[in-house]
């Protein structure tokens, strides 16, 4: 575990990125090992997603194989796993280890075709954030006021939490932070 990040996900889920710096001349050894890790990884209980991040063509820098897991739980069994364990020190031959530490909200902040980046400064990531769940938060209540007048308040509670932690996790924060406050965020 020692060369991953871990990121804690809703509560549940857990992402696991592994970082590498390839050696020169040594691409198609990692190639191939990118395809045994993903493969071995994506058969292992739990794991609900791999996806693999190279630089930009023509440079060098970190590669990322990112892992989603259905919890804690799924992501230690794969983590202290002998074919990771295995296919980890398969890498050490033609790359190096990058370990980056990461915690909750930040991950909505990164930017995937520049993985060398800092995460922003907490208090834009919060005043960015304050801005998506405050107009979310109006549209989503308005909307249900309109679709059911006298709705339970603990239902109506539940269903704006399940909406804005949805929209805000795969919509709204990654449009946010890679299209419209990235130059804000990142400077």
């Amino acid at each position: 575990m020692d060369e991953d990040r871990i990121i804690p996900g809703d509560g549940k889920s857990v992402t696991v990125v592994v970082s590498r710096v390839v050696k020169p001349g040594h691409d198609r050894e990692y190639d191939e090992w990118v395809k045994k890790l993903s493969e071995a990884a994506r058969q292992s209980p739990g794991n609900t997603g791999v996806t693999v991040l190279i630089p930009p063509s023509g440079k060098t820098g970190l590669h990322h194989v990112v892992m989603r897991f259905a919890d804690e739980k799924s992501m230690h069994i794969w983590e202290t796993s002998y074919i990771r364990q295995k296919l980890s020190n398969e890498a050490d031959a033609f790359s190096r280890r990058s370990r980056q530490e990461a915690t909750g909200l930040e991950t909505w902040f990164s930017i995937p075709d520049c993985p060398e980046l800092e995460t922003p400064p907490h208090w834009k990531m919060a005043i960015v954030t304050f801005f998506a769940v405050f107009v979310l938060s109006i549209v989503i209540l308005q909307l249900l006021k309109l679709a059911f007048k006298d709705m339970n308040f603990y239902l109506e509670s539940t269903i704006v939490a399940a909406l804005l932690v949805g929209l805000l996790t795969w919509v709204v924060m990654p449009f946010l932070s890679q299209r419209v406050f990235r130059k804000w965020l990142y400077k």
